[in-house]
């Protein structure tokens, strides 16, 4: 068998409601039901998106941590949980810095455009990039094209940004006509590059190809983000009754290449591996 990959499920996002699906989740109830089902299916950590009580995302650092403190009691020998900085439009790089500062979660997602948006913020980033690895919080960096790759390497060998305690999230068509991904979309990045400089790395894609998008990323050695934040329909093209069935497709898809799926212990022990190297 190769080396195993790690599901991520990705099961409300910050924009979708109840009138999109009724099994995503708003609240941390309905939150904790889907990540039973989602575990159970395969998934080895959890990318949530807190609501307010209007069901709008939310940085707000009171709300962020009572999630977090309620999801991980539930579920810390389970899954990884990993709370998102991202902005939606609404909230500044200082704002998305400190939610991590006052949650401190085990793991954190955020997009390296967001917190670096210029060269003029390319300090305070830097010093944040390194106090989050210094924490030993295992950084998800988003990337959404080339040129993202481009500056990520860029800052590794300028050492802005730490080369140890994280790994990427390439994401698959987000800027086209109606954000529908194709597996085609993965030659955008330099995969090559990533797997010569031994970079952990993942992808997520939107619309009716997800599974093919993340099969392909698969075989190239990704590891994959799938749920109901990016795609509603399964494989048969039709609507998927929950998050789980599309964990349940992948895992599926992954053992058919002969490839093993990772646990939340085995997730750990590679993020361990991840600062140590």
């Amino acid at each position: 068998m190769h080396q195993g990959r790690t599901i991520i499920v990705a099961p409300n996002g910050a924009r979708r409601g109840k009138q999109e699906h009724a099994q995503l989740p708003m609240t941390v109830d309905e939150m904790a039901e889907c990540l039973t089902q989602c575990q159970a299916a395969g998934a080895a950590m959890a990318h949530m998106h807190v609501r307010d009580s209007q069901g709008k995302h939310t940085l707000d650092v009171g709300l962020n941590r009572e999630w977090l403190v309620e999801t991980r009691a539930r579920f810390d020998h389970q899954l990884v949980i990993q709370l998102t900085t991202e902005a939606v439009g609404l909230y500044q790089p200082d704002e998305q810095m400190a939610l991590v500062r006052g949650t401190e979660p085990e793991a954190v997602s955020l997009a390296l455009r967001e917190l670096r948006p210029n060269a003029s913020f390319e300090k305070s980033a830097s010093h944040f990039f390194h106090e989050l690895n210094e924490r030993r919080i295992y950084v998800q960096y988003i990337l959404y094209d080339a040129a993202d790759l481009s500056l990520y390497f860029q800052m590794v060998n300028d050492k802005t940004l730490p080369n140890n305690g994280h790994h990427l999230l390439l994401v698959l068509g987000k800027y086209k006509t109606g954000m529908l991904s194709d597996p085609t979309d993965l030659l955008e990045f330099d995969i090559k590059r990533l797997s010569h400089s031994g970079v952990s790395w993942a992808t997520c894609a939107f619309g009716q190809y997800e599974h093919q998008c993340l099969a392909a990323a698969m075989s190239l050695g990704g590891d994959v983000r799938v749920g109901f934040e990016n795609n509603l329909l399964n494989l048969a093209g039709q609507r998927a009754e929950n998050n789980a069935e599309l964990i349940h497709q992948l895992a599926n898809l992954s053992r058919s290449m002969g490839l093993n799926i990772n646990s939340a212990e085995d997730l750990r022990k590679n993020i361990c591996r991840s600062f140590e190297s």
